[in-house]
């Protein structure tokens, strides 16, 4: 079966990150944290769900 090159890379670059965090997720989210804070514009700006209102019974 031959290996898809996008997971190959996907593989790799998780590898790589893990190496280089320690296996520490604190390490990794702060990561993210401070890419999203360097590139704003990168980052999905969810919009806000409407509020269901119910029926106010009198």
């Amino acid at each position: 079966m031959p290996t898809d090159p996008i997971l190959h890379e996907v593989y790799r670059i998780k590898e790589e990150l893990n190496r280089e965090i320690g296996g520490d997720m604190e390490k990794l989210f702060e990561r993210f944290r401070e890419f999203a804070r360097q590139n704003p514009e990168r980052m999905v700006q969810p919009k806000p769900k409407p509020i269901k209102r119910s029926k106010q019974q009198p």
